[in-house]
């Protein structure tokens, strides 16, 4: 038995027919069912029987074909596995100021246990830039709030990030029951054009029909926490971030609605055969458990 004669049985298994798989394999006819005729023999096992629709798979062709698979996927990953083992690859990966949540460190581990010579490249920016980097080929791949939809973007929603609104905590008292119209006569800290947090608070505001007033622009969370801290503003926070501040007395959530985004991570769908970034997409989705 070789791989080529459970490529030609798989093949014949999925299409039910010798010409077509023969077509598929760039092979003659006769040489397919050579390779079908020798593994039966060699097992002494019945794989086909000929119908009307084709080549049937019998019960035992049909356990067959299943292990077959499993040899095939198995000898792909030898070959992979092999590969990465010699050649050096490099990824320039785009983040978003998150370290603790992306973590890094597990990243970069699981990835060289799948691709040992890679040498990955941290570039930090905002949402906006992340993207327009992965489709100007500056960046392989990165990590982005809000919702993706781009066909040339491939797509893991790896967590759901609640988002709150943020003041300082000496107005505490003015936010505590201040209702979505006193809100809005707040002053305001907004984000980039290009930072999802741009696009969320607009969505977020038109859903109550209200306009905040813009006193100040900021791309950091740390500058916004910052900022809101010194009772420049308000400002859409991090859930998680705000907890912290507020615990510290620095900042106060407004007990009113929050909202919610997604935590994805992307790449160029046009980077897919790179074995560095398939690589990078399995480490991403073992490490957060993502099935799609």
């Amino acid at each position: 038995m070789d791989l080529n004669q459970l490529k030609s049985f798989v093949t014949v298994a999925e299409h039910a027919s010798l010409t077509k798989a023969a077509n598929l394999l760039f092979l003659s006819q006769p040489a397919v069912s050579a390779h079908i005729k020798s593994l039966e023999n060699e097992y002494n096992v019945k794989l086909f029987k000929r119908t009307p629709r084709g080549m049937e798979l019998t019960s035992s062709g049909l356990i067959m074909r299943d292990e077959a698979l499993l040899a095939l996927k198995a000898a792909n990953n030898f070959v992979k596995k092999a590969h990465t083992l010699n050649d050096t690859g490099t990824c320039v990966l785009g983040t978003i100021s998150m370290p603790i949540i992306l973590n890094l460190p597990a990243i970069l581990s699981q990835l060289r246990l799948r691709h040992q010579n890679v040498n990955l490249t941290i570039r930090q920016n905002i949402s906006g830039h992340i993207i327009d980097g992965i489709l100007n080929d500056e960046l392989d791949a990165g990590f982005v709030i809000g919702e993706i939809n781009d066909p040339r973007l491939g797509v893991l929603s790896i967590s759901s990030i609640s988002l709150c609104i943020v003041g300082p905590w000496s107005w505490k008292a003015q936010l505590e029951n201040a209702e979505w119209q006193a809100i809005q006569d707040f002053p305001w800290i907004a984000t980039p054009k290009k930072c999802s947090f741009n696009s969320i608070t607009q969505d977020f505001f038109g859903r109550h029909n209200v306009t905040m007033k813009t006193v100040m622009v900021a791309d950091q969370e740390k500058t916004l926490k910052e900022m809101v801290s010194m009772g420049m503003g308000l400002t859409l926070m991090r859930e998680d971030i705000a907890l912290l501040a507020q615990d510290n007395q620095e900042l106060y959530i407004w007990p009113g609605e929050k909202t919610v985004s997604q935590l994805c991570f992307l790449w160029g769908t046009n980077k897919e055969p790179s074995p560095v970034i398939s690589a990078l997409i399995d480490t991403v989705r073992e490490l957060w458990s993502v099935i799609n």
